[in-house]
């Protein structure tokens, strides 16, 4: 059976480990051919960002996992576009190379169309 899984990915990257987590989580089912979509949304688009020194707080940076994206299948995410206006971050912030960013205006709307949901 194909269900088709949302990853809600809306923690900070750093202080805890649930954002690792769930990017290891979406690259785990996709390398076992999962189809599976990422919405960032609160404090999850500062995942998003570039240019970060998690080295001075003693942690890894996620970019590395964001840039394998591609590798696993996945090509597309969806940012909440609520989440960026409130954090004053523009769209063009947060780019991945090799993944199209897509804000939307109703994740509601989106979240409700999977049958599968994740929460980090």
């Amino acid at each position: 059976m194909n269900q088709n899984t949302i990853a809600l990915l809306r923690t900070p990257p750093y202080g805890s480990t649930i954002a690792r987590e769930g990017l290891e989580a979406v690259l785990a089912s996709a390398a076992m051919e999962q189809e599976i979509d990422l919405l960032f949304l609160g404090d999850g688009i500062f995942q998003l960002l570039d240019h970060q020194s998690p080295m001075e707080i003693g942690q890894k940076s996620l970019r590395r996992n964001l840039l394998a994206l591609p590798v696993f299948g996945i090509e597309q995410i969806f940012v909440c576009h609520k989440s960026l206006r409130d954090r004053t971050i523009a769209p063009d912030q947060v780019q991945i190379p090799g993944v199209e960013v897509k804000a939307i205006h109703q994740p509601g709307a989106l979240i409700a169309a999977y049958q599968c949901v994740l929460s980090f």
